[in-house]
């Protein structure tokens, strides 16, 4: 009978993970029987986790999920011996849904992700030998490299090669992880910008109809990953009216928060992959998750008659589709769960498309358009918010840009 290659290394794996885990409660139990029998010895192609230098085996990052999960280690120690020991296995789909399964933290499981991420060691040339405190016998040869004052600054940008390398370890990922790994890239990567965002503001009638309330215009100002947004004008008219004040249902871009927010690993978000299908003329695949409400820091606002606020966290669920070809998030739309009885919203959906858009010469990965849809069952209401942003650039200041 044939056996699948795949399978047969997890089963391996998952066999030898439990021989470890088996065996120090073995031990304990036969060391405490009495008797003049020594205590059997822990056989030495089982090292404790302490002797241990070299990289880790899968078993061996396995034991190391275990041993945060029974409280031996913390997660942020299981992330040190982790990045010191490095690994000696293939991060594959198999591996990450198993450690998923052994409950990984989410740290933990970016933390294996990221190594594939760095370098390998290049190749050193002949070691030059190191002074000494004697003379060295004959003729010293000459170095070519430049005294230490002399040397030439070292440059603060990655250098094709390491892009290259970067690259080709990515592309070994499953398409999920390369999608997290530019969906938190292009949060830390944000420059300060200025886009005008142009919003169609409707509510719904009786008959279940969208009628557009108003438009308004503003101008979206991302600073250190801030947003300040002036409202320019209402229905083409210039005001001078504050944004906040407007009433009704608003919404601004949210530029480095929805798209990284189900990558990041406090979040702990379940993806399962389901479906293939071409959108806006890419081929993507369709991925959805969930972000249970005690890890996802997403709060809903409302603002009674009166002016008090009141908040709440709610989890979230939704789809992403990723494209294929450049691995980066297309669009993401996600529904409010968990809202409790009583919360004047019943129902909250969005939805953000994104693209490249090009700022001082350089692309970044940007929304393109958004939709959020607000339902009140209490008061009957509906408001459904669709956002254009156009006219990307450069903020420098409150003084300066640079076009």
């Amino acid at each position: 009978m044939a056996v699948h290659p795949i399978r047969l290394k997890l089963f391996l794996a998952v066999a030898g993970l439990m021989l470890l885990m088996v065996h120090p409660l073995r031990t304990t139990i036969l060391a405490g029987t009495g008797g003049n029998n020594p205590a059997p010895q822990r056989p030495r192609s089982v090292e404790s986790p302490e002797n241990q230098t070299g990289p880790l085996s899968e078993v061996g990052f396995y034991r190391l999920v275990q041993r945060v999960r029974q409280g031996q280690i913390t997660t942020d120690a299981a992330i040190r011996e982790l990045r010191q020991r490095g690994i000696a296995f293939e991060v594959t789909d198999e591996v990450l849904d198993r450690a998923r399964q052994l409950g990984a933290p989410g740290a933990l499981i970016t933390a294996l992700v990221e190594l594939t991420f760095q370098p390998s060691p290049k190749p050193s040339p002949t070691a030059r030998p190191q002074p000494t405190r004697t003379i060295p016998s004959g003729p010293v040869p000459a170095s070519s490299a430049p005294p230490r004052d002399q040397a030439e600054p070292v440059s603060d940008e990655p250098s094709e090669a390491s892009a290259e390398d970067e690259t080709a370890r990515l592309s070994q990922l499953p398409l999920i992880e390369q999608a997290r790994f530019h969906a938190l890239r292009s949060a830390d990567d944000l420059p300060d910008f200025i886009v005008t965002q142009t919003i169609r503001r409707m509510v719904r009638d009786g008959r279940g109809q969208w009628q557009t309330r108003d438009i308004l215009e503003t101008e979206v100002r991302v600073e250190g990953g801030r947003e300040r947004v002036e409202l320019l004008s209402i229905n083409g008219r210039a005001t001078q009216r504050r944004y906040e004040d407007v009433g009704g249902a608003t919404s601004v871009g949210d530029f480095s928060g929805q798209l990284a927010a189900p990558f990041l690993p406090s979040t702990n978000t379940r993806f399962r992959e389901a479906r293939r299908e071409r959108y806006r003329g890419r081929l993507c695949r369709v991925y959805d998750f969930v972000v249970p409400k005690a890890n996802s820091g997403y709060t809903l606002t409302v603002r009674l008659s009166d002016g008090t606020p009141q908040r709440i966290q709610v989890g979230y669920q939704g789809s992403l589709w990723i494209d294929e070809a450049t691995k980066r998030v297309l669009r993401i739309e996600h529904t409010a769960t968990d809202i409790p009885p009583g919360f004047p919203m019943s129902q909250v959906e969005s939805a953000v498309d994104y693209d490249w858009v090009t700022i001082l010469g350089k692309n970044y990965w940007m929304p393109l358009t958004a939709e959020t849809i607000q339902v009140s069952d209490a008061y009957r209401q509906a408001f459904r918010n669709v956002s254009e942003f156009r006219n990307y650039r450069k903020f420098e200041g409150d003084v300066k840009i640079i076009e």
